[in-house]
């Protein structure tokens, strides 16, 4: 199928950005392909016109790569925009603003690539400051871009974005510094001195993801306070981990699951084959 995408609209930019309130956070449950989106867009579908719960939807590069056989770090920049294409014109068709993990944004390409993101229907994007292909053991030094190339690409993004009328494109820039391991010594420090640099150059929100380990409850309010409450967490699956509402009450301005989604419906999709394939029923 070819997806014919309309003119493009800033206006879808200004309503993601103007959702992004501390204490208030935009919500996203993060898709990965066309059934996704579909399941996730039926809860409005369900919902009377004042309750939608889905107000914005974000994509999830390493769901969005799993999904067609390949790591996250394997996902090339035009297998990324190909599943951009396809998503961002039903999220159009349901007139919401559609947010896109672009990864590290793919360097010395990074102009083109959110130009092309804007046309396909994208009205933000995440970009983060690690380096997809040499992972997270190599330090501050080895694992994540300099945090002054990292503000200049961010520019030059906002820029690209803003050459094509819009403006308030939105960028959720992450830093891996607290996802590094083994975690460094002054690694929230160094997650501070970045985040305000992001945030200075331009980004909407500074996204700290803490790995495997999670953010503590200490480390989030303390980072909602440096940022100005711009702070952006994903949710943890750690038994203790903190709750969208406690987030919120923290005072965070957005909240992502990553690719939380995919790997539930695989282990669903796991368990309920392996009780078939025993004999069992269809349903537990």
């Amino acid at each position: 199928m070819d997806f014919v995408h309309p003119e493009i609209d800033p206006s879808y930019a200004t309503q993601l950005k103007a959702l992004h309130k501390p204490g208030n956070p935009i919500i996203f449950a993060n898709i990965y392909d066309i059934g996704s989106l579909g399941a996730l867009l039926s809860l409005n579908d369900e919902s009377p016109p004042s309750l939608k719960p889905v107000q914005a939807v974000a994509t999830a590069s390493y769901a969005l790569a799993e999904t067609i056989g390949l790591r996250d770090d394997e996902l090339s920049m035009e297998q990324n925009l190909r599943s951009v294409a396809s998503i961002g014109f039903f999220v159009r068709h349901a007139k919401l603003p559609l947010s896109v993990d672009l990864q590290d944004g793919y360097p010395e390409k990074e102009v083109e690539c959110v130009q092309r993101a804007i046309r396909l229907g994208a009205s933000g994007a995440n970009i983060e400051d690690s380096i997809p292909k040499t992972g997270y053991a190599k330090g501050l030094e080895g694992s994540l871009y300099a945090m002054d190339v990292q503000t200049e690409r961010i520019k030059r993004i906002i820029s690209a974005a803003a050459d094509l009328g819009v403006p308030d494109f939105v960028i959720n820039a992450r830093t891996d510094a607290m996802r590094l391991t083994p975690l460094p010594e002054k690694a929230l420090e160094e997650t501070i001195k970045r985040g305000k640099a992001y945030l200075e150059a331009g980004a909407t929100t500074v996204f700290v993801w803490g790995g495997k380990r999670g953010l503590r409850n200490e480390e989030v309010k303390l980072l909602v306070r440096e940022f100005n409450g711009m702070l952006a967490v994903k949710l943890s699956d750690a038994p203790d981990a903190l709750t969208v509402n406690e987030l919120k009450e923290i005072g965070v301005a957005r909240i992502s699951v990553g690719p939380s989604l995919w790997l539930m419906a695989m282990n669903t999709l796991r368990s309920s084959a392996k009780r078939i394939l025993e004999g069992g029923r269809l349903y537990v």
